[in-house]
């Protein structure tokens, strides 16, 4: 009964950085990874791994036994990875050194054998969705296990049976609760974007036909008064004005992207082709600003399904806000690559970068970091990704630049499909 006791003991213990990784997604009201996040899982886990370590299930006088690995495994995978991985293990030798006795020596062996594990395991947990994190959680915990059956072999008992069960069952619910919480967090953030959507979508069909017609009687007006015998000062003046209706006109026509109705039909879409026809039409804007475009395509051809005019406007926009973040000129690098079933745009410029609060900040209505900007078209790119079940990752350091990373589902069909 005490073994048992203890045992659960040890999993309350593991799930301790879940309750307040919960605590935080919900005060925050954030999905998106930043270096704050990990860092505050990191210190969670630390100190779950000491908890372990100072309440070990006693087997004999020598030998310690808790869920020091699992609390080892779970930092790595949402921590931080490779360096959290290392200050954990100094931390789980140096406290197991403190306590002395010759069990040190096999947590030195058992360190040796599956930090490696972990660390190979790493970069694929983290390109895994849900499912697939859950997944891989399991084949490691299984492992796990496995290898504990076959050390302790001659020696098996009910109590380590039961040592064996804790580390699989704590490591299933601990990942399950966590995936389920960024899960979570994701929604309510999707949510929230879906009302603001609807909002400006109804103050768009509302008022910007409205405003559009007397634009366009000005802007006719002005070109007529361009055209007559005035001298070169009021000319300028004139141009200004009509830059100007054309600048409050495009604003115009992002502001009623966010009201038209989603297409009902999908088609397949070569993005590489799509890609080609947007730099082609950037190119001139480009070169004004002394900023050249980089375009790295794959031989075969990457299809998704999608709407081609929409999809052209997604980029559009993305790669437009790239060449702006260089005022001093610089490089675009457009690198288009399939992955497995996907479909990977990645777009970096070498402009002015950003950190991290702006980076969570993109796609959100009225932000934008331009002098004149509206943010409007980022949104409406932002929209458009989501819609054709696309994810949009970003990565920037101010002073050095930003990386959007575009990932679609590949598609390998070649027929319209009706979108229920």
């Amino acid at each position: 009964m005490e073994h048992t006791k203890n045992l659960l003991l040890q999993v309350m213990i593991i799930l301790i950085p879940v309750f307040f990784y919960s605590m935080y997604l919900t005060n925050r009201h954030q999905f998106i990874e930043t270096k704050r996040q990990k860092l505050i899982f990191s210190f969670l886990a630390t100190i779950t791994l000491v908890l372990c370590m100072s309440f070990p299930i006693y087997s004999d006088v020598n030998e310690r036994n808790d869920l020091r690995f699992v609390a080892l495994m779970i930092g790595i995978f949402y921590g931080g990875g490779y360096a959290t991985g290392i200050v954990l293990t100094i931390i789980l030798l140096s406290y197991r050194w403190y306590f002395g006795g010759a069990g040190f020596y096999s947590t030195v062996y058992e360190v040796l054998f599956f930090l490696p594990m972990f660390f190979l395991a790493y970069p694929r947990f983290i390109q895994q969705d849900r499912a697939g994190r859950m997944k891989l959680a399991w084949m490691i915990t299984s492992g796990m296990a496995l290898i504990f059956i076959l050390v302790d072999f001659q020696d098996m008992d009910n109590h380590t049976l039961q040592e064996i069960l804790a580390i699989c069952v704590a490591t299933i619910v601990t990942v399950f609760l966590i995936e389920t919480l960024r899960e979570n967090a994701q929604l309510h953030m999707e949510a929230q974007q879906a009302e603001k959507y609807k909002i400006l979508g109804e103050l768009a069909s509302s008022f910007a036909h409205e405003v559009r017609n007397p634009m366009q009687t000005n802007r006719g007006f002005l070109q007529l008064l361009l055209q007559s015998p005035i001298s070169e000062t009021y000319k300028r003046y004139v141009q200004i004005c009509i830059e100007e209706v054309d600048r409050t006109n495009d604003v115009i026509t992002e502001y009623l992207s966010l009201a038209k109705p989603e297409a009902d039909t999908k088609e397949s879409v070569d993005v590489c082709q799509k890609i080609q026809t947007v730099v082609q039409i950037l190119y001139s804007y480009a070169l004004e600003r002394k900023v050249s475009i980089d375009v790295r395509l794959p031989e075969q051809e990457c299809a998704i399904l999608g709407h081609p005019p929409k999809m052209k406007q997604a980029f559009l926009n993305i790669i437009k806000n790239g060449i702006e973040a260089m005022p001093q000129g610089g490089t675009v690098s457009i690198c288009v690559k399939q992955e497995s079933q996907h479909v990977i745009i990645q777009i970096q410029d070498e402009g002015v970068g950003m950190n991290e609060d702006e980076v969570k900040r993109l796609g959100q209505p009225f932000y934008s970091l331009k002098e004149k900007g509206t943010g409007i078209g980022l949104m409406v790119s932002y929209r458009i990704i989501d819609s054709l079940h696309g994810k949009i990752t970003v990565q920037s350091q101010k002073g050095k630049g930003t990386t959007f990373t575009i990932r679609f589902p590949l598609h390998n069909g070649k027929n319209i499909i009706a979108i229920n």
